[in-house]
């Protein structure tokens, strides 16, 4: 009786699961984070940038992944960000910086650890992801550097921008259609803005996942991004998904037995968080 009551009374000490929304980290009305906590403490933090193109949608479409990772034990901070029109890059890039600086500044009075803060997206998501875990610039605006990032992860990362100019790049395919406007149809731009462009020795424990059946090019440019890392010293987990399109990847967070949350589990684990 004794144990099961000491048993009570530290379960009601420690934080319960809870859901915080639209908290702002800055004033425009789209720079808000809902922070999804699990119960305990020193908990990770996992900073989440949905897919939307850079021009469409919030943080709120991606609930499911949240409640799932909360349920796993981890935070979940949802980022919500400025769109293009009206806003061009690196207005993206400058929110989830500040998204970033926010949960690394507010964490800990809601009981998680700020050194283990972990980046990751679908997509757009993911870009801008990865841009501020391998381009300093982002990080040290905000007073924070990338080794302040525990890790990364990429859902269908397009980590190469550049307009190659033989349309089978993830850039040249944004130039001939709309995705492009987002970076003013700037190539110079647009190659600044590519992760592969600034992979060095400061790169974070980093996960790629590619869906089996996602947009051509992403498979092939993960695997130079991983080339580049390993010539760097850096190693970079991957995982082909089977059988995923691209919005296929994202939603294969929402299943616990799928192979992709498998996959994101047992690398969170495997760096210790």
């Amino acid at each position: 009786m004794r144990a099961a009551l000491l048993l009570l009374a530290i379960a009601a000490a420690l934080p319960a699961q809870k859901v915080e929304r639209d908290l702002p980290y800055g004033k425009d009305a789209k720079q808000t984070v809902d922070l999804y906590l699990p119960a305990g403490e020193n908990f990770t933090t996992i900073v989440y940038t949905y897919g939307g193109g850079w021009h469409s949608g919030s943080g709120k479409s991606s609930q499911p992944i949240a409640e799932q990772l909360q349920k796993a034990g981890y935070a979940c901070a949802l980022v919500t960000h400025r769109l293009y029109p009206p806003s061009v890059f690196p207005a993206h890039a400058e929110d989830l910086a500040a998204a970033f600086a926010w949960v690394h500044a507010h964490i800990a009075e809601r009981g998680g650890d700020p050194k283990k803060l972990v980046l990751a997206g679908h997509s757009s998501g993911a870009h801008l992801s990865l841009l501020l875990a391998t381009d300093p610039r982002y990080l040290k605006a905000q007073h924070l550097a990338i080794s302040d990032v525990a890790a990364v992860i990429g859902l269908s990362t397009p980590v190469d921008l550049s307009v190659h100019g033989d349309r089978t790049g993830y850039g040249d395919t944004l130039m001939a259609g709309q995705g492009a406007g987002a970076f003013a149809r700037d190539a110079a731009l647009m190659k600044d803005a590519s992760p592969i462009e600034h992979v060095s020795k400061l790169l974070p424990r980093t996960l790629l996942v590619v869906g089996q059946n996602d947009f051509p090019m992403l498979e092939a440019d993960a695997r130079r991004f991983m080339e580049k890392a390993a010539q760097a010293g850096r190693k970079v987990d991957f995982l082909l998904a089977p059988g995923k399109d691209h919005m296929g990847v994202a939603r294969g967070m929402i299943d616990p037995a799928d192979p992709v949350p498998r996959k994101v589990l047992e690398f969170l684990k495997s760096a210790g968080l």
